[in-house]
């Protein structure tokens, strides 16, 4: 017998507030300038809203200079930006630990508990010979200022004083090694209610450092140069549910076993997770529903496993065994019963309810 996979997840959420995206990062395609770059000059002295938080610096590109510092050739390299008609330039890796960093103003400071989207996008110059695995961004509560122009740790910021900080790790839709165009590196986190200004760079000594094509011999001159453009810091609505409401988990496919849970399904439970984590007051029962092309039993057995997938996951994550209730209906409750309506889904799903948790 052919069983056909199904798919999940659509996820309805309530969100408390209708928030229109609003960028929060100032100047973030580095269009506002004091001076068009016609040689090595601070960035800082150029660009408006940006500051370097180490005695390096970085460089800028703009249409208005001449070759050397011009978009889309400049000494670097040849670019189009991002958008507009400027970028900037840094070191992320280079002899001796030598980094090159940008600080970004944001336009407020960020709001504790509440959920931030940042991107932006960045490029690999051409006669760079090594490309990173990975970048993040340190959100911090003033503007640094460190001596010297080594890498700028954990450790060092440690010691500054009264400077707090957060490090986001990025995820990037192509590979970073792309000199052609321009990938996007975007990361999601709750603010912790202290940021105010945004570092770039990368945080991490030479030999920690993640290179792609690390099994290649580089040499000791080699180095990784990115163009850099485009910020987008947006604050993104807080999620809640009504209690005793039923919510369908967002139509997405699961791996191919058809019950494992893929990466964004991952990222809806979290969203999920995090609810569960504020609301101590609140239960969770969770339903895994098939279609009906599979044998009843089989159908009983492929949706319990589904419900099963997603209520391991949130314990794992840290919610207790007891605010979490599942199980599997095979296909005895299809969508087309009326209670719930709409065309846009099939009956394989996961469904979920938030109730008063009752401890005892």
């Amino acid at each position: 017998m052919v069983y056909r996979i199904l798919s999940i997840f659509s996820l309805s959420i309530v969100f408390c507030s209708a928030l229109s995206a609003q960028n929060l990062i100032v100047n973030s395609g580095f269009e506002n300038f004091t001076h068009c770059p016609v040689n090595i000059t601070s960035m800082d002295m150029l660009v408006d809203n940006v500051s370097l938080p180490t005695s390096s610096s970085g460089d800028y590109f703009n249409q208005c200079s001449n070759e050397d510092f011009g978009v889309p050739t400049n000494f670097k390299g040849s670019q189009v930006a991002a958008e507009g008609s400027a970028y900037i330039g840094l070191y992320f890796y280079a002899l001796n630990d030598y980094r090159e960093y940008v600080q970004l103003n944001t336009a407020r400071t960020l709001r504790e508990k509440h959920p931030y989207k940042i991107s932006f996008q960045v490029s690999l110059a051409e006669n760079s010979k090594l490309a990173l695995k990975t970048m993040s961004i340190i959100l911090v509560n003033k503007k640094v200022k460190v001596p010297n122009s080594s890498v700028l740790t954990h450790s060092r910021l440690d010691l500054q004083e009264n400077v707090q900080f957060q490090e986001v790790q990025l995820k990037a839709d192509n590979s970073m090694a792309e000199t052609e165009g321009w990938i996007t590196l975007s990361a999601e986190f709750d603010a912790k209610g202290f940021e105010n200004h945004i570092l770039l760079g990368n945080f991490e000594n030479n030999g920690n450092t993640q290179i792609l094509n690390q099994d290649n011999v580089s040499v000791s001159g080699d180095f990784s140069y990115y163009y850099v453009d485009n910020f987008m810091l947006e604050e993104l609505p807080r999620v809640n549910y009504e209690k005793d409401k039923i919510y369908v988990m967002e139509q997405n496919p699961f791996e191919p076993k058809g019950y494992e849970l893929d990466e964004k399904a991952l990222a809806s439970v979290q969203k999920i997770f995090k609810y569960l984590k504020e609301n101590a007051e609140v239960q969770m029962k969770i339903t895994g529903h098939a279609d009906n092309i599979g044998t009843s039993e089989y159908n009983k057995f492929i949706s319990s496993l589904r419900a099963r997938a997603v209520a391991l996951h949130l314990k794992k994550l840290g919610i207790d065994d007891d605010r979490i209730v599942w199980e599997g209906v095979g296909d005895t409750k299809p969508l087309r019963n009326g209670k719930i309506k709409s065309s846009n889904f099939e009956d394989g799903r996961v469904e979920f309810v938030m109730t008063k948790f009752d401890d005892q």
